[in-house]
C-alpha cells in the first residue's frame, strides 16, 4: 500500500500527512511527473479537510444543508500544492452568528493541531464582494476557487456577486494586474537573471504564467491555456513552450521546498548546487553542473517572460484598446505605426523581405514616439527566425541595417533587448546566442553574460546624458568626446562574447570582434580599435586596482599601451560601464577615484608625448617643492621641514600629492611623539568632481598615522580598523631611516561611504588607533564576525603570486582567497610572523573572494628574491588562510 493511500483507520491524520509527504518526495526523487505530484498533494489535502469538515456540527439552513462552505482559493484553488505552500482557504458563510463562529474556530483549530500551514479568511457573501471590490488581490484569489466541502451554491452565489458586470470590469482588472506585475518586476530589478532568483515572483517566474490565466479567466471565462489557441492569443508552439516552462519551474520549486524544509521560493546559491546534483547535471564543456542547471533555468524564464509579454499585449489590444480609434501611420511598404506600435503591413512581409527582420528595429530606433511592436508582429518575427541563416548574415544590406541600428538615436538598448528576447539577436550573431542565459556561479558576476552585456551598453548610452555628468564626470566627458559611439557598442557586445569557452575570453573575443568588423564593412583602423578594446577591456581596471598608479613608470607603461587620447576615452568609458554592469556594489567612491586618477595621469602623459622618458626625480622634486611652498605659506619653518624630510624615503613623495603631504606635515611639525604619543589624523579625501560639487561619488576617508616603527604596526592597525567595521582599500607605509612612520590608509565604512564627515566616527577612529598604537605588541583580537550566508557556499583555495620586477625596490605579493571577516588583519599577522615589511597595499573584494596586492620587503628593506624564501612565504599564507576555512 502506498503511504499516501494509507487507511484512516490505521494511522492518525498527522501520521497520514507525514507519510504522504514522504511518499510524494520519494516519487519526486524517482522522477515522477511533478504536475501529477502537486495535483496529487492538493487532492490528498482535499480529503483531509473534507474529513475534518464532516466531523463538525455545522449550522444548517431550513432545507437541512450546511450554511458554511470551505473553498480552496489561490494556488490551492487551482489544484496545485507544493510541499510547503500555504493551504489557502476561504470559509464562506451564509451569515455571521456566534454559533457559526464557534464551529469555524473549532475547525481551524483542528487544522492547526495537525500542523497545517493555513492561509485563510472567513467571510460572508457580502463581505467577499466588498473586499474584492477594494483589493484586486482578493478578487484574483476568488477567481480560482473550488468547493472542498459544504454547499456548492455558496461558491456559485459568490461568483455571481463578484462578476464583471458588478465589480472589476475586465479592462480595470487587466490594468490593475499589469500594474501589479510591473511593481513585482521592479522589486526584482526587471530582470529574469538575478543571481538568486525567485522561482515564483521574479520576471519569467510562475507568477507570470498565472497572470495570463487570471486575465483569461476574468475576461474570457477560461483559465485553460488551450482555449487561448482557439481565441488567437496563443499559438500551438507557444503553448508547448509555456507548459514545458511551467513544468520546469514546478520541478525546481518542489525541489526547493523539499531540500529547504520550508516554503522557500528563492533559488539560493547553496540550493542551486544541490538541485543541480538532484536533477543529474554534471560538469561539462567548461561549465560547472550548477552553471548548466542555471543556464537551463534562465533560458526557460526568458522564454516565459517573452510569452507573458506577447500574450499580455494581445490582451491589451483586445481588452483595453478594443474601442480605440485606429490610427495608422504608413512607414514604408512593409511597416506601419498602429496606435504608436510598429506592425507589418501584411503577414508575408518577412517571407518576402527577410531583411525586414532587422529593418523593423532600425525603424523603431529612429521613431521616438513608437512604444513597441504589435503582438501579431512579434509572433510573425519569431515564426520567421529560420530565415536568419548564413546567407542572411553575409548579406551586406543586413550588415548595413545592423550598423544603422547601432547608430540609431532612440532607445538602442530597448531594441537590442527586444532582438534578444524575440530570438533575432542570437540568430544574427550566433556567438551571442551561445551566451544567452550563461551565468558564472559566484558573487562577483550577478547577471548572466547576455544580461550583463545589455546593461553595459545601457550604461554607455546613459554616460552621454547630462544627468550622468555629476556621478560619472569622466565617463560623460569620454562618451561626449567619442566620434563613433557605435564602435564602443560593438566592443561592448563582444567584450565577454567568449565567456565559457575556456582560454582567455578577451583574446578569443577579439578574434570574433574582428570577424564582425570585417562582415560589417568597418575599415582597418576601426577594426583595430574594436579588437583592441575587447582584448584590453580588463586592462584599465587591473592597473587601477592592482598597480601603484602613483608611480610614474606604471603610468608610462599603461600610456604606451593605450597610445592615444582617443583610445583612452574609449577604454575608460567601456571599463566604467563594464564595472557598473557586473555588480552594482563594485563601483564605489574609491574605485571612482582610482579610475579618475589613472585617466588624468595617463591623459597628461599622452599630451606630453607618449615616447618621452620618465624622470622620477623631476616628479619627486615637483611634489616636494609644491608641498614645501604650501607649508611655508602657512607659516611653518622651511628648515624644520627639510630637516624632517632628510630621513624620509623618496617613495613618500611619489605616493602622495603635495596637498596630502602638506596636510600631514603641518600636523607632524606640531606634534611631539615622546610627549603626545602616536598622531592620528582623519579626513575625507574627495575626487576633483566631488570637491567641486560637494557630492560623495568619489573619494574615501584618509587616515594618517605618525608614530614610531614597530614590527606589529601594520597588523595591529588593520585589526583595529576591522573592529571599527572599516574596509581598508589602500595602505601606504613609509618608515624613515630613524624609525619614524608616516602611514596613510584609505578606508570606507560597511556601506562603502567615507566617514570623515561624522565627528563621532572620527573621534572613535582616533581614540581606537591611538590606544592600539601605544602598545602594538598587544595585538588586537582579530574580528570573528559571523560569515555571511552567501560566502559560506564558496570554497576557494588561496593562491599566492610572488613577483620581483627588474629594478623594483619591492616584491609584489598578490593574494586571491575566499573573503571572510578579519582577513586583512590575519594577513597582517602572517606578514609580521614571517618578518615581512609592508610598504603599500591595494585591497579589493570581488564578490566572494579578495584580490589583494602587497608591495613588501624583508626587514632589511630588500626585495624577497631567494626561491626558498618565496616558497616558504607562499606556503605560510596559503596554509593558514585555507586552514581557517577548512580547506587545509
Amino acid at each position: 500500500m502506498n503511504s499516501a493511500d494509507a487507511s484512516p483507520e490505521t494511522v492518525s491524520p498527522r501520521q497520514r500527512i507525514r507519510l504522504a509527504q514522504a511518499h510524494f518526495d520519494q516519487q519526486f526523487r524517482q522522477g515522477a511527473e511533478v504536475s501529477a505530484l502537486i495535483r496529487g498533494r492538493a487532492h490528498f489535502f482535499d480529503g483531509i479537510l473534507s474529513e475534518l469538515y464532516h466531523a463538525e456540527a455545522w449550522p444548517v439552513a431550513p432545507d437541512g444543508a450546511p450554511t458554511v462552505a470551505v473553498l480552496a482559493v489561490g494556488g490551492y484553488g487551482r489544484g496545485e500544492l507544493h510541499p510547503h505552500s500555504d493551504i489557502d482557504l476561504l470559509i464562506l458563510l451564509d451569515d455571521e452568528d456566534p454559533a457559526t463562529t464557534a464551529v469555524v474556530e473549532q475547525y481551524l483549530l483542528r487544522m492547526w493541531d495537525l500542523g497545517l500551514t493555513i492561509g485563510h479568511s472567513v467571510r460572508t457573501l457580502e463581505q467577499c464582494r466588498e473586499e474584492a471590490a477594494k483589493d484586486v488581490t482578493v478578487m484574483t484569489n476568488l477567481l480560482e476557487s473550488r468547493t472542498i466541502a459544504g454547499p456548492e451554491r455558496l461558491r456559485l452565489s459568490m461568483n455571481e456577486a463578484v462578476a464583471t458586470d458588478k465589480i472589476w470590469p475586465a479592462k480595470d482588472f487587466f490594468q490593475a494586474k499589469v500594474a501589479e506585475q510591473s511593481a513585482r518586476h521592479r522589486r526584482h530589478d526587471n530582470t529574469e537573471y538575478n543571481l538568486e532568483p525567485n522561482v515564483k515572483s521574479s520576471p519569467g517566474g510562475l507568477r507570470d504564467i498565472q497572470m495570463l490565466g487570471w486575465v483569461a479567466k476574468r475576461h474570457f471565462g477560461t483559465s485553460d491555456f488551450e482555449h487561448l489557441i482557439g481565441l488567437g492569443f496563443l499559438s500551438a508552439s507557444e503553448l508547448i513552450a509555456l507548459l514545458e516552462g511551467r513544468q520546469f519551474l514546478w520541478k525546481v520549486r518542489w525541489g526547493l521546498h523539499m531540500l529547504s524544509g520550508r516554503g522557500e521560493d528563492r533559488l539560493l546559491l547553496d540550493q542551486q548546487r544541490e538541485l543541480a546534483v538532484l536533477f543529474g547535471y554534471e560538469d561539462a564543456g567548461g561549465m560547472l553542473a550548477v552553471e548548466r542547471f542555471m543556464h537551463d533555468y534562465y533560458r526557460h524564464v526568458l522564454a516565459l517572460r517573452e510569452l507573458n509579454d506577447v500574450v499580455l499585449q494581445h490582451f491589451d489590444e483586445a481588452i483595453v484598446r478594443a474601442g480605440e480609434e485606429t490610427r495608422i501611420e504608413p512607414v514604408n511598404a512593409r511597416f506601419q505605426i498602429h496606435n504608436d506600435y510598429m506592425e507589418i503591413t501584411s503577414p508575408d512581409v518577412f517571407r518576402k523581405t527577410p531583411s525586414a527582420l532587422l529593418e523593423i528595429f532600425v525603424l523603431i530606433g529612429n521613431h521616438e514616439k513608437v512604444q513597441g511592436v504589435r503582438a501579431a508582429t512579434i509572433r510573425a518575427i519569431r515564426d520567421h527566425l529560420d530565415l536568419i541563416d548564413d546567407s542572411f548574415r553575409s548579406d551586406p544590406d543586413n550588415a548595413r541595417l545592423f550598423m544603422d541600428l547601432l547608430r540609431s538615436p532612440y532607445r538602442l538598448v530597448s531594441q537590442l533587448t527586444r532582438m534578444r528576447r524575440y530570438g533575432v539577436l542570437g540568430r544574427y550573431l550566433p556567438e551571442f546566442g551561445r551566451i544567452i542565459g550563461q551565468m558564472q556561479h559566484d558573487l562577483f558576476h550577478i547577471y548572466t553574460v547576455d544580461a550583463h552585456t545589455m546593461l553595459l551598453i545601457r550604461n554607455l548610452r546613459r554616460f552621454g546624458y547630462a544627468s550622468s555628468e555629476e556621478r560619472y564626470p569622466v565617463a560623460h566627458h569620454c562618451v561626449r568626446s567619442i566620434a563613433k559611439p557605435e564602435l564602443l557598442y560593438v566592443a561592448g557586445l563582444y567584450h565577454d562574447i567568449a565567456k565559457g569557452r575556456g582560454g582567455d575570453h578577451s583574446e578569443l573575443g577579439a578574434v570574433d570582434a574582428r570577424a564582425f568588423c570585417a562582415r560589417h564593412g568597418l575599415d582597418a583602423e576601426e577594426t583595430d580599435l574594436v579588437a583592441w578594446l575587447v582584448e584590453a577591456h580588463l586592462l584599465m581596471s587591473a592597473v587601477a586596482q592592482r598597480k601603484d598608479i602613483n608611480d610614474p613608470d606604471v603610468i608610462a607603461e599603461f600610456a604606451r599601451e593605450v597610445r592615444t587620447e582617443e583610445r583612452l576615452n574609449y577604454l575608460y568609458a567601456l571599463t566604467v560601464a563594464d564595472i557598473n554592469a557586473t555588480n552594482p556594489t563594485l563601483w564605489n567612491s574609491w574605485r571612482a577615484t582610482l579610475m579618475r586618477q589613472l585617466y588624468r595621469e595617463t591623459s597628461s602623459f599622452l599630451s606630453a608625448g607618449v615616447d618621452r622618458e620618465v624622470d622620477r626625480q623631476e616628479w619627486i622634486g615637483e611634489t616636494r617643492d609644491a608641498a614645501l611652498n604650501e607649508l611655508v605659506d602657512k607659516g611653518l619653518d622651511r628648515e624644520q621641514i627639510l630637516k624632517l624630510w632628510q630621513h624620509t624615503d623618496e617613495d613618500y613623495f611619489l605616493k602622495h600629492d603635495h596637498q596630502d603631504i602638506a596636510w600631514q606635515m603641518e600636523a607632524v611639525t606640531q606634534h611631539d611623539l615622546d610627549r603626545d604619543g602616536p598622531l592620528v589624523r582623519v579626513r575625507d579625501q574627495l575626487g576633483e568632481s566631488a570637491t567641486k560639487s560637494g557630492s560623495s561619488h568619489e573619494g574615501a576617508t584618509q587616515i594618517f598615522i605618525y608614530t614610531r616603527d614597530h614590527p606589529n604596526l601594520f597588523a595591529a592597525t588593520v585589526a583595529a580598523l576591522d573592529q571599527l567595521n572599516l574596509s581598508v582599500l589602500d595602505a601606504r607605509i613609509h618608515t624613515s631611516s630613524d624609525d619614524l612612520c608616516f602611514n596613510t590608509l584609505m578606508v570606507l565604512d560597511e556601506l562603502d561611504r567615507p566617514v570623515g564627515g561624522d565627528p563621532g566616527k572620527v573621534a572613535r577612529i582616533q581614540e581606537t588607533l591611538t590606544r592600539v598604537l601605544l602598545r602594538p605588541e598587544e595585538f588586537p583580537t582579530i574580528v570573528k564576525r559571523r560569515l555571511p550566508r552567501t560566502l559560506r557556499h564558496f570554497r576557494i583555495r588561496t593562491s599566492v603570486e610572488i613577483v620581483n620586477e627588474p629594478n623594483s625596490p619591492h616584491t609584489e605579493i598578490r593574494v586571491v582567497a575566499a573573503d571572510r571577516p578579519g582577513l586583512l588583519a590575519r594577513l597582517g599577522l602572517i606578514f609580521m610572523e614571517e618578518g615581512i615589511v609592508v610598504h603599500n597595499a591595494k585591497i579589493a573584494t570581488l564578490g566572494e573572494r579578495i584580490d589583494d596586492v602587497f608591495f613588501v620587503t624583508d626587514q632589511d628593506y630588500q626585495p624577497i628574491e631567494a626561491a626558498g624564501r618565496t616558497a616558504s612565504l607562499r606556503e605560510a599564507i596559503c596554509s593558514q588562510l585555507d586552514e581557517q576555512v577548512g580547506l587545509s
